[in-house]
């Protein structure tokens, strides 16, 4: 630890516990390294003023994607087998 680095001791209920945990797990990172992202990740937010309501964030992405594909099956149907496959690729590149 560095001169410059700092403990911080918190209490965290069960559920967020398990979430540091899964985090953890999930990136291959220790809890503490789980808990200083999520830490840093939200902190910044928080600190710009914002809020997050997931639900309303995942309705709007579902929305969109659902115009996009309404859209582009009317006006490009042809493309759309590419564009599936396109969209495959990129979630096994940039999403494991």
């Amino acid at each position: 630890m560095s001169e410059s680095d700092r403990i911080l001791t918190l209490r965290l209920s069960k559920a967020d516990w398990e979430l540091v945990e899964r985090l953890a797990k999930s990136q291959g990172y220790t809890r503490a390294q789980a808990a200083r992202s999520a830490i840093a990740l939200g902190a910044r937010f928080a600190e710009a003023g914002h809020t997050f309501n997931i639900t309303r964030a995942v309705l709007v992405l579902e929305y969109m994607q659902a115009a996009i594909d309404v859209i582009i099956a009317r006006d490009h149907g042809d493309v759309v087998p590419q564009l599936r496959a396109a969209a495959k690729e990129r979630l096994a590149t940039f999403h494991g």
